[in-house]
């Protein structure tokens, strides 16, 4: 073989400024759809012109990226899943104790609606919730970090069921709240926390101590994370410094 076939042909710029291109209306008709899917949007009555309304584009541009509104949805739940599980898992994974990623996985989802409320919003919908329930990927790590709780003692319920819909129930809840700006962050979340989790009965100190990890563990991460607010509005000094719970 000669030295020229073995070579990639040069990549056509007309070709590449047509994927940027695309690339970029995709973008665009998501950013439409994430806007849409906010609390006081609409209420599960939204369809495609709206959101061609809300991008300036036409019909046929819709339809060129997505067969209807479930599949931009969709795209963007599983964009929004994939980038949750990823920071679960750098932050987590690691970590033995079972209680801690509970912990640290219901406080993250809450963490991050304060700091980037259109997500927020779009998670709290209740076309995301649905879809969130049927992602199993998710409900499979919920569940592991339950069962092994339970497994070593740290908490006790009957139900595999209700502990995980307690837990997600919670953090849709929470994240609306907060989404709302109507409490102060850190405390509301501690508070959330601290109730839900000893409704599965386990220790108060163990979940002031989960807690601390988490608060300690985010602080460490956030200058990774590209939707943490490092200063004003939903910055450190607004959620607060890793203390652990309060006692009243």
């Amino acid at each position: 073989m000669s030295d020229a076939a073995s070579v990639s042909p040069a990549v056509d710029p007309r070709t590449a400024a047509a994927a940027i291109r695309r690339a970029r209306m995709r973008e665009r008709l998501l950013d439409a759809v994430l806007d849409l899917y906010q609390p006081g949007q609409g209420s599960g009555s939204l369809v495609i012109d709206d959101v061609i309304r809300a991008a300036n584009v036409s019909r046929g541009s819709f339809y060129k990226y997505f067969d209807s509104l479930d599949a931009a949805v969709n795209e963007l739940g599983e964009r929004m899943l994939a980038e949750l599980m990823a920071e679960f898992r750098g932050l987590f994974d690691d970590v033995p104790d079972p209680l801690v990623r509970a912990v640290g996985g219901a406080s993250m989802a809450m963490v991050r609606a304060w700091h980037d409320p259109r997500w927020g919003g779009f998670t709290c919908r209740v076309d995301y919730v649905d879809y969130f329930a049927r992602a199993s990927m998710f409900d499979l790590v919920v569940r592991d970090a339950l069962m092994a709780a339970r497994d070593q003692g740290q908490m006790r319920f009957r139900s595999i069921d209700v502990a995980v819909d307690l837990i997600v129930g919670m953090t849709i809840e929470g994240r609306r709240r907060l989404v709302l700006r109507s409490v102060e962050p850190r405390a509301y979340i501690d508070e959330m926390i601290e109730r839900t989790f000893i409704g599965l009965q386990a220790d108060p100190s163990a979940i002031a101590q989960a807690s601390d990890y988490f608060w300690r563990a985010i602080f460490k991460a956030a200058p990774m994370l590209p939707w943490w607010r490092s200063n004003g509005e939903g910055g450190p000094s607004s959620i607060g410094s890793p203390s652990g719970l309060r006692s009243d």
